[in-house]
């Protein structure tokens, strides 16, 4: 059984979804439904969701007197009865050549040994685990523009992930507004969304404005980033996630600093790299040192230790400034 990426895998006679992230899930199941579609506009669509009887699965796959081609959909294999699970584990001894089974396991130990029988079979698997990495939750974010027929830029994506990222259906959902916000008036031109559009459109977001002091911290600029954190604080924006945000940034500006450090061994893109090392030139090991110890200090005060949260925030803000200014 070879694992493909949700958005590159095509139809095959069986193919496995397995993994506990349901959006990934149905990103892949949309991809494989509409090339159905596109191989075959007469294909009929057929959800075995609750059937559990004898025969259920032979009735929808067996030879069609019309010859159409079919799409067949398994749900939720973890919680399928014993005799669907023995039909299935019998239909992959000899599936049929105009039929494609599509089974969906949304993990856990039930269904074991069909599990095994479909890797056994070499059948295709998408894995739909949680996507945790920076650079993955860039790939989705680019992927649902891709699909919408959209172009994006690069900085835009890391911007959307920076602000949205932690949560893959309000990633997806607002990737959804940003192309509805964007999308031209009749007889307009297509142009590319752009940075300055998802600024716009997260313009209120507490996340984004942390990031934004965290970048005018790092950048040595005290009375931007001072003047950012005072806006931020009016708005709401709490302690705990404004030193979370600029403690994420010392960390990847620590990480780029390191030897032979690169985008395939840190696991970020290549915009991002080439961005944190043009602003890490301007540190060295020991002011570095010195922003992390202010990190983990306010860190430590934000949550519990510290009399003034807000202080402990300002605080951190300048002594990242002045860290920066250390030689």
């Amino acid at each position: 059984m070879a694992d493909v990426a949700w958005h590159s895998v095509d139809l095959a006679p069986v193919i496995l979804i397995h993994g506990t992230e349901p959006l990934i899930a149905s990103r892949a199941l949309e991809r494989l439904r509409e090339q159905a579609r596109q191989r075959d506009p007469e294909v009929a669509f057929h959800d075995l969701a609750g059937e559990t009887g004898a025969g259920a699965l032979s009735q929808v796959t067996s030879p069609s007197l019309f010859g159409e081609a079919r799409f067949v959909l398994v749900p939720e294999l973890q919680s399928a009865s014993e005799q669907l699970i023995g039909d299935v584990l019998a239909y992959l001894k000899a599936p049929e050549p105009d039929v494609t089974l599509v089974l969906v396991h949304r993990g856990g130990s039930r269904g074991k040994k069909l599990l095994d029988a479909v890797k056994r079979s070499g059948a295709p698997r998408v894995a739909a685990d949680p996507i945790k990495r920076a650079a993955d939750k860039q790939t989705f974010a680019a992927a649902e523009f891709t699909r919408a027929g959209r172009r994006i830029q690069p900085e835009a994506v890391g911007a959307l992930v920076d602000a949205f990222g932690t949560d893959l259906s309000e990633l997806a959902a607002i990737s959804r507004q940003l192309i509805e916000d964007t999308t031209p008036e009749p007889g307009e031109s297509v142009q590319p969304i752009t940075l300055e559009d998802v600024q716009a459109l997260t313009a209120g977001r507490v996340e984004t404005t942390a990031f934004a002091v965290a970048d005018a911290a790092i950048a040595g600029r005290e009375a931007d980033a001072l003047q950012l954190l005072a806006q931020a604080q009016l708005v709401g924006a709490e302690p705990v996630p404004m030193v979370a945000a600029i403690a994420s940034k010392v960390r990847s500006l620590a990480k780029v600093s390191a030897p032979g450090a690169s985008a395939r061994t840190l696991g970020m893109p290549d915009w991002m790299i080439r961005n944190l090392s043009r602003e890490v030139r301007a540190w060295n090991d020991r002011s570095l040192a010195l922003a992390i110890e202010a990190v983990a200090q306010a860190d430590h005060e934000v949550k519990g230790a510290g009399r003034d949260p807000a202080w402990s925030v300002q605080h951190l803000v300048l002594q990242i400034c002045r860290a920066r200014r250390t030689r």
